[in-house]
C-alpha cells in the first residue's frame, strides 16, 4: 500500500466511524425497493440489468452496506472490494442482517490482481475513481475482470466542477483547478462537514481527490474495449436557489456524473 493510500484509507477509517452518509447501511429494503432503487440510477441507459439471481456482481470500492445490500437481496452473487476495514465491516453486517453470502476484500482499485480474469457480469463502481490519479489503470483493470457483455456502472466528478458553493462571486462560480488530468483537487477547506445518525455535527478531513478529464474517462474505457451506453450529469440543481447555495451551484454546473457501458472486447 502506497503513501497515497495509506493516507486516503485512514481518512475513509475516520468518516466511516464519524458515521458519513456512505457508511449507514441499507437495513430496510424489500426486493421490490432494491429493483427500484437500480431503475433510478439506470434510467438514463436502455441497459436493463434483468433478473439478478445469480449474477456475479462486484461492488467496486464502494463499501458501507448500501450496494452490496441492493444487490444481495436480489439474490446475486457478491463480492465488495474497498480499501476502508471499517466500510466492509458495514457491507460484512448488512449480509448478516438480511442473510446472504458476501465476499469482501480489503485493497487498493488501482491493484484488483486478487480477482480473476472474467470473473463478473457487473462492476458497480460509484463515485470513488476520483481518490486516484490514474482512472485509466482502474479501468484497465475492470476491463480484465468483467465478462464480455458485463455492464460496468461507473461514477465520477465533473471534471469542470472544482470550487465550492461558498466561491460565489457576483460574476459567478470561478473555475480555479488547472485542467490537467491527475492533478490534486484543491478546495478551499478539506474537511467534510455532515450530521451523523444521531444528528450531531461532525468535520472530518476528507481523502484527497484528482481530476480526471473527460477525455482520461472517455478513452480509457474506448481503448479497453467499453461502449458507452449513456450518461448523466447530476444533480440538476435549482437556478432560482439562493446563489452561493448547493442547489443554486449545481444548477451552473452539476458536480458528478454516472456512464453506463457494456464490454464487448474486440
Amino acid at each position: 500500500m502506497d503513501k497515497l493510500a495509506k493516507y486516503n484509507k485512514s481518512r475513509w477509517e475516520a468518516l466511516a466511524q464519524a458515521g458519513v452518509a456512505y457508511s449507514r447501511p441499507f437495513l430496510h429494503l424489500t426486493p421490490q425497493t432494491a429493483r427500484e432503487y437500480l431503475a433510478d440510477r439506470l434510467a438514463f441507459s436502455p441497459y436493463e440489468l434483468g433478473d439478478m439471481a445469480g449474477k456475479d456482481v462486484l461492488c467496486l470500492a464502494s463499501g458501507g452496506g448500501q450496494q452490496t445490500a441492493v444487490f444481495g437481496i436480489l439474490s446475486a452473487n457478491v463480492t465488495v472490494f474497498d480499501l476502508s476495514e471499517t466500510q466492509l465491516v458495514r457491507d460484512r453486517e448488512t449480509a448478516v442482517h438480511y442473510g446472504y453470502d458476501l465476499t469482501s476484500i480489503q485493497g487498493d482499485m488501482r491493484d484488483l490482481s486478487r480477482l480473476n480474469d472474467d470473473s463478473f457480469d457487473i462492476v458497480w463502481h460509484p463515485y470513488s475513481i476520483n481518490f486516484v490519479p490514474d482512472a485509466a489503470l482502474v479501468i484497465r483493470e475492470v476491463s480484465r475482470i468483467i465478462r464480455p457483455d458485463g455492464f460496468y456502472y461507473l461514477q465520477f466528478s465533473n471534471p469542470y466542477w472544482s470550487m465550492d458553493e461558498d466561491d460565489w462571486l457576483p460574476q459567478g462560480y470561478p473555475l480555479k483547478q488547472p485542467y490537467v488530468n491527475g492533478s490534486q483537487l484543491v478546495f478551499s477547506d478539506p474537511h467534510w462537514e455532515f450530521e451523523d445518525d444521531t444528528g450531531q455535527r461532525q468535520r472530518i478531513e476528507g481523502p484527497r481527490e484528482f481530476l480526471q478529464t473527460w477525455s482520461a474517462i472517455v478513452n480509457a474505457l474506448a481503448q479497453s474495449g467499453f461502449i458507452i451506453l449513456g450518461l448523466r450529469e447530476w444533480p440538476a440543481g435549482n437556478n432560482q436557489a439562493e446563489p452561493g447555495s448547493w442547489e443554486h451551484m449545481n444548477s451552473i454546473l452539476p458536480p458528478f456524473v454516472t456512464i453506463g457501458s457494456i464490454y464487448r472486447p474486440t
